[in-house]
């Protein structure tokens, strides 16, 4: 790991499955890690000494400026904010009765907390230099997917939160990448942790 003073990074979802694979990945390359948490969290790899694991509520404002405040005590510029949360759940199709239930179940999990964080770092950023977001879609977006359409919809408005970004932003001034996996494992056909982190910090580390 680099020696130099290191840039630091928000992480949502670093306490589920992918990101707990990708967490060492990230502090292997050199950045200290923000990590939210609804709960108390510890172990590997959260007990590494470039990982700040903060426990709190997304509804509250000052708690995400404090997520902003400890990337910036821990690491010389806030480099990026990286977004694996997410979740799934089967539905019975738009027809069905509950589907508005699931939809807002999946909005709840995989939109809100992106923009309830955004609405703090965005302007840090305009105001401080720029950074990077790496959001988390899914293939479910680009094909059929007759009993996960909530999900699918879900992920389909992470897609155009992306596009807003770019349209609201310069690229000098806020860079975003969108992360499409199919299933995260290493099975054959399935999307390996250790590429989805190199993706994320090809996005992080390219020059605009």
């Amino acid at each position: 790991m680099s020696d130099k003073v290191p840039e630091s990074l928000i992480i949502l979802g670093g306490t589920g499955n992918l990101g707990r694979q990708v967490l060492p990945i990230l502090v292997d390359a050199g950045y200290h890690l923000v990590v939210f948490a609804r709960s108390e969290t510890s172990g590997a790899p959260f007990d590494h000494e470039h990982v700040s694991v903060m426990v709190g509520s997304l509804d509250d404002a000052e708690f995400i400026d404090s997520l902003v405040a400890t990337a910036l005590r821990h690491g010389r510029t806030l480099r990026g904010a990286v977004f694996l949360n997410g979740g799934f759940t089967n539905d019975d199709g738009i027809g069905a009765d509950g589907f508005t239930e699931y939809l807002q179940q999946m909005l709840d999990m995989n939109v809100y907390p992106t923009t309830k964080v955004l609405s703090r770092i965005l302007p840090h950023w305009q105001a401080n230099g720029g950074g990077r977001i790496v959001l988390t879609s899914a293939t479910a977006v680009e094909k059929r997917f007759a009993k996960g359409g909530a999900y699918a919809t879900a992920k389909m408005v992470v897609d155009s939160l992306a596009r807003q970004i770019q349209r609201e932003y310069d690229p000098e001034i806020v860079d975003v990448h969108v992360l499409r996996p199919r299933f995260i494992g290493t099975k054959p056909g399935q999307d390996d942790p250790a590429d989805l982190a190199q993706e994320m910090l090809d996005a992080l580390q390219q020059e605009v």
